[in-house]
């Protein structure tokens, strides 16, 4: 399973990739959605990948995400708080120091925001 995270707004994104964005169920900042892992799905978070986090989610984390704001399933969009210490750097992928991109451990970032 796949989760994604809004890091950065609606301002001054390209027309094709706020689709993508709206498409993938993303619409604020901080809402966190859980995907099944396919290969459309992937291409589609690859294409956001400058606006939102995302990476394999452990099950031990959904059931955290389901205690904290109740049904956490695959295509619901949950509207969390912003992380505990806030975001590393929304300019940046998680390689340069960032917050963007495909994550080894999206867990630590969740969990900062339940």
């Amino acid at each position: 399973m796949i989760a994604a995270v809004k890091v950065r707004g609606n301002v001054d994104v390209p027309k094709p990739i706020k689709d993508t964005m709206t498409n993938l169920g993303l619409h604020n900042r901080n809402q966190i959605r859980l995907y099944e892992d396919t290969e459309s799905v992937r291409g589609m978070l690859n294409k956001a990948k400058d606006f939102i986090a995302y990476g394999e989610v452990s099950e031990e984390t959904v059931e955290k995400l389901e205690e904290r704001y109740g049904n956490a399933e695959v295509g619901e969009t949950i509207s969390a708080r912003p992380p505990s210490k806030g975001f590393r750097n929304t300019r940046k992928n998680v390689n340069q120091g960032g917050s963007l991109g495909n994550h080894e451990n999206i867990d630590e970032l969740i969990e900062r925001m339940i």
